[in-house]
């Protein structure tokens, strides 16, 4: 008789219980909170990037003139999609005063040995050119991990704080100096390759006396070719190609030029790694009632692997919007309004963080918590103020301080989900 109202009666209750639990939203109903696993914060890299489409296109559309005051076409040698080297001969055209034509190539030469002098200079001038030691410039970006001050001062303390403005300071110059070498080989290049040209126009001119041959100032394909008396005669595409792509609106609030950018060729191509150097105000075009803004950024790659890069390949292309350097790292589900659940003796409760870099796997965390510190591994709704419980593990139980780690309680609870 007992037994059979003791079954009923135990169903009844464990259901009651389980709807009062259910029902309580306001959490009135104390709860003992079972924690599964737990995980130590660590520190990581955390980046977090923006991906869009993008396609190799050519860095320049070079144009080639005729002025009609100079002379009158007499042969072309080139067609429309030929591809040229620096130097091949283009066409040549019959002058319509040697005279004139020869005092501006004389002018054009020596104008142009001026400007090689100058950029020849100015790249002696930056080897020559050393960071003076402690020395920070005044538009230093700070690094994430270091913007809240007071923080940084409890955990690494003020020569800390120095020694990673300075380096940060030494490693932005150094990256200013290599883009500005870059753009000086690159002007030094073309003022080279045109005072060539110019040169072997004079002299053709000489040996003719009439007759003035004109040669390509870069590599490339040749785009178009006009009609007699248009300008330019000719259109070349560079060989030098760039990373071309578009952002969405959303997209380019969030972009800014000089920001890094890695692209992926596909089929096991290269990876190339570069840098935004045009990014548009103004739209292109607009899609399904979103306006779509052009960027374009320039690479640095190897000379055998840039051989096997030709216009028009598409890239799966990631733009570089933040970076954390070993910041104290967490899942992104792991934080909820902010905060984050800790353990420390052996207590559960919330702490207040703030997100820097984040992406689908990590977020780093820029102030409110350090690593080493103990968080639950899995993201869920604990409460504030309520005992857990996690399974008993022996293994890590360090048996000189049971009797103080642990209450018979917790212990049995524990044992129980063992």
């Amino acid at each position: 008789m007992i037994k059979k109202i003791f079954l009923p009666a135990a169903v009844v209750f464990v259901l009651l219980n389980i709807g009062l639990l259910f029902w309580d939203d306001e959490g009135r109903i104390g709860r003992t909170n079972f924690i599964q696993d737990w995980e130590q914060v660590m520190a990581q890299d955390v980046e977090e990037t923006l991906s869009a489409p993008a396609v190799l296109t050519s860095a320049d559309e070079i144009p080639v003139y005729l002025q009609a005051a100079s002379g009158s076409l007499s042969e072309m040698f080139v067609e429309k999609g030929d591809a040229v080297e620096e130097g091949d001969d283009l066409f040549t055209y019959q002058v319509t005063d040697y005279t004139k034509t020869h005092r501006d190539l004389s002018a054009s030469i020596a104008t142009l040995e001026e400007q090689t002098a100058a950029v020849e200079q100015a790249m002696n001038q930056l080897d020559e050119t050393d960071v003076a030691a402690g020395a920070l410039p005044t538009d230093i970006t700070i690094p994430e991990t270091f913007e809240n001050t007071e923080v940084a001062k409890e955990s690494a303390g003020v020569e800390a704080i120095s020694e990673a403005l300075q380096v940060a300071a030494e490693e932005q110059t150094a990256q200013r100096q290599e883009h500005y070498r870059i753009s000086l080989e690159k002007e030094l290049a073309e003022k080279r390759a045109a005072l060539s040209a110019a040169e072997d126009q004079l002299s053709a001119l000489e040996d003719t006396g009439e007759y003035v041959t004109v040669t390509s100032p870069a590599a490339g394909t040749i785009k178009d070719i006009a009609a007699p008396g248009e300008a330019p005669v000719i259109t070349i595409n560079s060989s030098d190609l760039v990373i071309s792509g578009e952002l969405k609106e959303a997209e380019r609030k969030q972009v800014q030029s000089g920001m890094t950018v890695k692209a992926a060729v596909a089929d096991n191509g290269p990876i190339l790694e570069g840098e935004i150097t045009e990014l548009a105000d103004q739209p292109t075009s607009i899609k399904d009632k979103t306006s779509l803004y052009t960027f374009e950024a320039s690479y640095q790659l190897e000379e055998e692997q840039a051989d096997k890069l030709v216009a028009g390949y598409h890239l799966k292309t990631d733009i570089l919007l933040a970076y954390a350097s070993q910041a104290p790292a967490v899942k992104p589900q792991q934080i909820k309004n902010g905060k984050i659940w800790t353990m420390a003796n052996g207590q559960a409760f919330t702490t207040n963080v703030k997100v820097g870099a984040k992406n689908d796997k990590q977020a780093a965390i820029t102030t409110g918590m350090e690593s080493g510190t103990t968080i639950p591994a899995r993201a869920g709704d604990y409460y504030d103020n309520e005992p857990f419980v996690t399974p008993w593990k022996p293994q890590r139980i360090k048996w000189s301080d049971f009797r103080e780690s642990f209450t018979s309680y917790e212990f049995l609870l524990g044992l129980l989900d063992y």
